[in-house]
């Protein structure tokens, strides 16, 4: 085995090329060296005997500059980049906010007048206007506010007062400042809390169900409109993340079920409602019966009156001038006299499998952000009854074992189980019943709905007859030419 020396970097010999231009040389000198003068050569130690010189080559000082320059570049790029990606992208109106930075206000701030949230029909629609907020006993003012470069206005005395970001009006997203007061009622609100939100029109929204739960400040999901709900946002805490509670939308609890309402110049009651009939394309009728009183100076016509349906999923159901027609009072038409009061009908056509509660909408103008809430009483309707249907594919005489075999299928068409026992399955004849010898499979058959049953049955031949009758569940066969 050899040994190789080892080699210091002080003993590396680097290699050094020297890039003179030629043009710089007098004359044919090309390959002749250049001395630089005496002034600008350094003096340098003599070096120690033995020892050999260590050549470098450095970059020149233009160049270190470019590549420092290129290195800060590259960085700025990198830092734009993680900054752009975590600003919230949707802004405005109903739509989610990014709450990034708070500003405090001493008065109320005024909304702008011409601010369109609600369109129908291309007509803009004022928003009802949230006021107050109660939860535990506990009442809070709710001021609007819109946003302003990202900022969410609060009060700067935070006692009981509370934002709401105009215009989500199906969602409704409100702002609570922090205190450890604040922060302790949100965080002790359970599945059976209720939550109100008092319209500036009179109308109680109840939201139940209500879920805690905390988020990074930059989360902005909560704040969707997609489902009707009330999101509560607790602004600035000790804490990084932010606490949010959502609640769902109980239209059947904050509805008025039964007294009258004041909408506008008119009074509107509902003096009865339900299923008028079903249709027979799977479709039924209900009927609300109600009555409206003119307390205002002038006619009202009810030609103006914007009334509709919605169900427990906040599916909405349009007038239906024929359903309305079928009702006691029928529809209402003519002009309302101030002072007096008139009653209509008012139809929808629903499907079968309509979802409670239901709740009745009334709008004396459909301009108007005023509406009257009815809850009313519905139960869905029973599931139709099993119904069967048969048929026969085969009949034969098993002359070995002296039976009568015969084989078919039995079918539920209803909406409920369907149960075929002894007692609906006979063969008779002029002998009187046979005796049922053996079931495939074995009754009782039990069917749901939509569901068959393949079936053999197997009888006692009668003697001296030449035909005979089945009857299963109803369905009568005769069965002729018995050998």
């Amino acid at each position: 085995m050899f040994d190789t020396p080892e080699v210091s970097p002080s003993e590396e010999t680097p290699k050094v090329f020297l890039d003179t231009p030629a043009a710089e040389l007098p004359g044919d000198q090309s390959s002749a060296s250049v001395t630089p003068p005496a002034e600008l050569v350094p003096s340098l130690p003599p070096l120690p005997p033995g020892s050999h010189a260590e050549s470098r080559v450095f970059p020149p000082t233009w160049a270190l500059l470019l590549i420092v320059l290129g290195v800060l570049l590259i960085i700025a790029a990198a830092i734009g980049t993680l900054l752009s990606n975590q600003r919230a992208q949707p802004t405005g109106g109903a739509e989610p906010q990014a709450i990034e930075k708070l500003s405090t206000f001493t008065s109320p701030p005024e909304l702008p007048a011409d601010m369109i949230v609600l369109q129908e029909n291309g007509n803009p629609l004022p928003a009802a206007v949230p006021l107050y907020l109660t939860m535990r006993d506990q009442e809070f003012t709710i001021i609007p506010v819109t946003m302003e470069d990202q900022r969410w206005p609060i009060p700067a005395v935070a006692d009981h007062q509370t934002v709401w970001i105009y215009g989500t009006v199906i969602n409704y997203v409100i702002g609570i400042p922090y205190t450890q007061t604040s922060e302790a009622l949100l965080a002790g609100l359970d599945s059976a809390s209720r939550i109100t939100v008092t319209l500036n029109t009179g109308t109680d929204l109840v939201f139940g169900n209500p879920q805690a739960q905390r988020v990074p400040e930059n989360d902005i999901s909560a704040l969707s409109q997609n489902r009707p709900g009330l999101t509560l946002v607790l602004l600035t805490s000790s804490t990084t993340d932010r606490l949010v509670v959502q609640a769902r939308y109980l239209p059947e609890e904050g509805a008025t079920s039964g007294n009258a309402q004041k909408v506008n110049t008119v009074q509107v009651a509902v003096a009865d409602s339900g299923i008028f009939e079903a249709s027979t394309d799977g479709l039924q009728r209900f009927i609300v019966e109600y009555e409206v009183t003119n307390v205002g100076a002038a006619p009202v016509d009810p030609n103006l009156f914007d009334m509709a349906l919605e169900d427990g999923l906040g599916q909405r159901y349009a007038l239906n001038p024929e359903t309305s027609a079928l009702g006691e009072a029928g529809p209402l038409l003519a002009l309302v006299p101030a002072g007096t009061m008139a009653a209509g009908s008012a139809g929808y056509q629903v499907p079968r499998d309509l979802t409670p509660p239901l709740t009745w909408i009334f709008r004396a103008d459909p301009t108007s952000a005023e509406t009257a809430r009815f809850s009313l009483p519905y139960q869905p309707p029973a599931p139709a009854p099993g119904q069967p249907q048969v048929e026969i594919s085969s009949a034969f005489v098993d002359g070995r074992r002296d039976l009568i075999v015969i084989n078919g299928v039995v079918r539920n068409v209803g909406e409920s189980v369907l149960s075929v026992s002894f007692d609906n399955v006979k063969l008779t004849s002029s002998m009187g019943q046979a005796i049922l010898q053996a079931a495939t499979p074995a009754l009782p058959w039990s069917l749901p709905a939509g569901g068959q049953q393949l079936f053999e049955l197997q009888f006692v031949r009668p003697t001296d007859v030449d035909s005979v009758l089945l009857d299963v569940w109803g369905f009568t066969f005769q069965i002729e030419g018995l050998p």
